[in-house]
């Protein structure tokens, strides 16, 4: 099996949307998809305006993440 190599955000506009990284400075895929996360979203908590989650500067919601 060849090591992961690709990392993919999926995010939620109208649709699905993936984007794709290279695989960050760590070897396990949660900790990378972690980072890049964080480095494209910012974690809100619930308030009556808004609904916890990370979320993109244009308003995306972070779905999850996979490693290819």
């Amino acid at each position: 099996m060849s090591p992961m190599s690709i990392l993919v955000v999926i995010l939620l506009s109208v649709n699905l949307e993936y984007t794709y990284y290279p695989m960050g400075e760590y070897d396990n895929c949660f900790d990378s998809g972690m980072l890049i996360i964080e480095e494209i979203a910012q974690h809100h908590t619930q308030t009556k305006d808004k609904n916890q989650g990370y979320y993109t500067k244009d308003g995306k919601l972070v779905v999850g993440h996979y490693c290819q």
